[in-house]
């Protein structure tokens, strides 16, 4: 899902956010306030979690949350000076920038949602972990054997009913190893 969010929608997103939210440092406003008026860095920026992934990102939070005041991402590095932040987002403004808002309620937030982008770096499915990808794999598993079984019963009714015996009994040895294998969780494949 990669969606461009307009220009007009994140100024009214920066808008609703400044009125409601106090960051932990007020150079993180300066930086939110500089982008509300320069639309040529606003249109480089993109709203994304994980900003800690990108090449050139910022996380900033606001008052009542546990996260770090503010972190500014580039290349591989983490500085915590946002003036230095505000500096490179002046000098750069041609160059793609991710900011990750960390307040609370974010992931209720519709308004964030409205301006929330995927991330390129950090694929949300890159993130999910190892123990749910396996039940997941196991749960498509036991419904892809479950429809193998569905499909072999009628196989197993049509050979009844045309009184063909040895499509019977092989569809029947196939049967009772689809069953085996839902029964010991295993794949089908």
């Amino acid at each position: 899902m990669y969606s461009r969010v307009q220009l007009k929608d994140k100024k009214k997103f920066l808008k609703w956010f400044l009125q409601r939210y106090q960051l932990k440092r007020r150079e993180s406003m300066w930086i939110l306030n500089y982008l509300l008026n320069h639309d040529i860095v606003l249109n480089k920026t993109k709203f994304v979690e994980n900003a800690d992934k990108t090449p050139r990102g910022i996380q900033m939070s606001t008052v009542g949350t546990e996260d770090e005041p503010f972190r500014f991402y580039k290349d591989g590095q983490e500085f915590d000076h946002p003036e230095q932040a505000f500096h490179e987002v002046r000098l750069n403004w041609h160059t793609d920038l991710y900011i990750e808002l960390l307040f609370q309620e974010s992931v209720l937030s519709s308004e964030y949602a409205a301006v929330l982008e995927d991330n390129p770096y950090a694929k949300w499915n890159d993130q999910i972990p190892e123990e749910v990808d396996k039940q997941v794999d196991d749960a498509m598993d036991q419904f892809l054997l479950q429809k193998q079984k569905e499909q072999l019963m009628e196989e197993i009714d049509r050979a009844l009913e045309t009184d063909d015996r040895n499509q019977f009994y092989a569809l029947a040895k196939e049967l009772k190893d689809v069953e085996h294998k839902m029964g010991n969780g295993v794949s089908p494949y």
